[in-house]
């Protein structure tokens, strides 16, 4: 019973954690980008056996992820604007461009 309750509690711990990471990079970062860094820090967790320490696994890893993407010189470069304001990309491109870009500065 205890397990399950735990199981069951991480989406939405991880949720939360999206919220507060979207919150603390919103002027640096977009929620897609944010919530693409979560989910592919949660992912290898999902299936813990343990599920108690997921959510700060996520975190941790998370923020560092998300730091190296704001100590970039541009961090907007992953967002390109046509002249009429619409964004030109998709979440899958940018999520794609964003672990390229933590690919090459690990």
């Amino acid at each position: 019973m205890g397990a399950n309750t735990a199981e069951a509690a991480v989406p939405d711990t991880i949720q939360e954690l999206t919220n507060r990471l979207t919150a603390s990079y919103a002027n640096l970062l977009t929620a897609a980008t944010v919530q693409g860094v979560v989910q592919d820090c949660y992912q290898p967790l999902s299936n813990a056996r343990i599920p108690n320490y997921v959510p700060i696994l996520v975190e941790h890893s998370s923020r560092t992820k998300l730091r190296q993407l704001t100590r970039r010189s541009d961090p907007t470069i992953l967002l390109h604007e046509h002249s009429d304001g619409m964004r030109s990309h998709s979440i899958a491109r940018v999520y794609r461009r964003v672990r390229v870009a933590l690919a090459r500065s690990a």
